[in-house]
This record gives structure tokens, sequence and C-alpha cells, in this order.
């Protein structure tokens, strides 16, 4: 029962290694863009499984940004968690980064009304407002937290089917999940195998235990009586005897009883046409007679005449 059991739990197995590449899959291409570090989006942020749904928990060697972040006066923001921030919102906020400037003129960090009047900056500075403030890591920001969302909804999936499936239990969800318990079963898969597992041994152990019973002695003289009438070579003989009893020896004399049958009537016929010769040469024997004394008669005449 246990190796049949295991033969049912490995497919599941390969099922649950499945689901897990879903979402590995889209975390690998989101790291190609948190990544990249490339100038001017030195983004340098490698995440697992284990931190997607808690980025702020991933071990960084800085306690900020090393970049200024949009619309924050020229700083860098804090990678710890502020306040009861959603995981969204944190990967927009560390993200975000400001732009460069691709002139030294009309191109700086908005600090006040007075940057309107007075808005000039080197080339390649940090900033947020002006004409010629281009945001070159805007379109990877945008990749990274839309594929964040896309991230965060398969592994959501991915989650529930790995609870209703069993192969793993997730420590943040219950197992299975409340959609699964109310369609189709409190148990998951791999907890239903391993409960007809359990009742199938039951069953085994209590046919077993059964023995002991007078409803298993009952069965033990049943046993024994098939057993005993488990002959099959008599079958063997008997096949033997009725092939030479009924197709051999009776063959033969039902062959005679035919032969006889066609001699009397054979003899029948020969006794009829031997009836209807006799009959007839008895009467040419008396014509015959007839003819002679009338031949003798008339010889005689002649002799008297002469």
């Amino acid at each position: 029962v246990s190796r049949v059991s295991q033969l049912v739990r490995e497919p599941l197995s390969q099922i649950q290694s499945a689901l897990g590449s879903i979402s590995g899959t889209a975390l690998s291409v989101l790291n190609q863009a948190t990544a990249s570090n490339e100038f001017p989006c030195a983004f340098n942020d490698t995440y697992t499984k284990d931190t997607i749904t808690h980025p702020w928990d991933l071990d960084r060697s800085t306690d900020d940004t090393p970049y200024t972040i949009r619309d924050n006066m020229g700083n860098p923001t804090s990678y710890d968690r502020i306040g009861l921030e959603s995981s969204d919102d944190y990967m927009h906020r560390i993200y975000n980064k400001a732009g460069v400037c691709s002139e030294p003129s009309d191109c700086c960090i908005y600090e006040g009304p007075s940057s309107e009047f007075d808005c000039s900056s080197s080339v390649y500075a940090d900033c947020d407002y002006g004409n010629n403030c281009a945001f070159p890591c805007e379109n990877v920001q945008l990749g990274i937290t839309e594929g964040y969302d896309a991230l965060l909804m398969l592994y959501d999936k991915e989650q529930r089917m790995t609870a209703d499936l069993g192969v793993v239990c997730p420590a943040e969800l219950e197992c299975p999940s409340s959609e699964f318990s109310s369609d189709y079963s409190s148990s998951t898969l791999v907890g239903s195998v391993e409960d007809y597992k359990v009742k199938i041994t039951d069953t085994k152990e209590s046919l077993v235990n059964l023995a002991s019973t007078s409803v298993g002695g009952t069965m033990i003289e049943v046993e024994d009586f098939l057993c005993n009438m488990n002959v099959s070579f008599i079958e063997r003989r008997y096949a033997f005897i009725k092939t030479d009893i009924c197709g051999i020896l009776f063959g033969g004399i039902a062959q005679i009883n035919w032969a006889l049958w066609l001699l009397g009537i054979s003899l029948e016929v020969v006794a009829i046409v031997s009836h209807i010769l006799a009959v007839r040469m008895k009467g040419l024997s008396q014509k015959g007679e007839e003819s002679f004394d009338m031949l003798d008669l008339h010889l005689n005449r002649a002799n008297v005449y002469a």
C-alpha cells in the first residue's frame, strides 16, 4: 500500500515543481531589471521568493538608496518600510529615481518657488524639474513596478495552488485554501491520498484480524474446502475418460449399429427380390412342361398316321 501511495505522490510532486517554475521565471525577469546596475539606473537588488512579498527584508549594503528619489528634494529614500506601507507601494517608492540634466540650463532639483526663477545645474546632475530634465530610468521603473504587480499575482496563485496540492504547505496560508475546502474537500490532494492509504491499511488489518473471529473460522474452512477441491488432475483425467468412452467407444458402437441396420435393410431387399424371382421362375417351368407334353402328343399322332 505504501509503495502504491508513493507512486501516486510522485506525479503530485512533479506538479508542485511545475508550479514553482511559474513564479520562478517571472522572478528572474524582474531581477534582470532590479539588478541592472547600469548608469544612470544604478539598481542593484536581487530578490528571492522569500523576500518578494516583503522586499524591505532584502539584505542590502546601505540603509538608503544610492540614488536620489524623484520629488524628494534631491534626497535618497530609506530601504526601511514606512509605517504599514504595502509591498507594491514600497517598490514604487524605492525605484522612483530622479532624472538627469541633459542641458545645464532649465534643469534642477525643485526646492520651492525659487526654483522657478533660477533652475540650472551641471550636465548629468540629478534633477526632477525643468524642461531639460530627462528621466531615462522611467521605463525601467515602470517595468519593475508593473512586473512586480504581475509577479505578485502569479505568486499568489502559485501559493494557493500549492496549499491545495499539499506537497508543501506555505507558511502564511492554511492548507487547503478556504475556496478548495468549500468547493471540494477539507483535505489537500496529498492529504486525501494519505487518508485513503490509512483507510486501506486499516481495512487490511481488519481482514487479518477477522481470522480470529467465528467469521474468520468459517472463512478458513471455506478456504480449506476450496483448496481441497482444487484438484485439477481429476479434471484432466475426466476429460481423457470422457474422450475415450464417449468419443471412441460409443462412436465405434454407433458405427457397428448403423452397419447392422444397413445389412438388415439389404437382406430385406434381397429377400424381396428372391421371392419375386422364385415366383416368376416357377411360372416358366410349368409352361415348359406343358409344351413338352404337347410335343409328345403330336409325335405319337405322327407315328400312328405313319
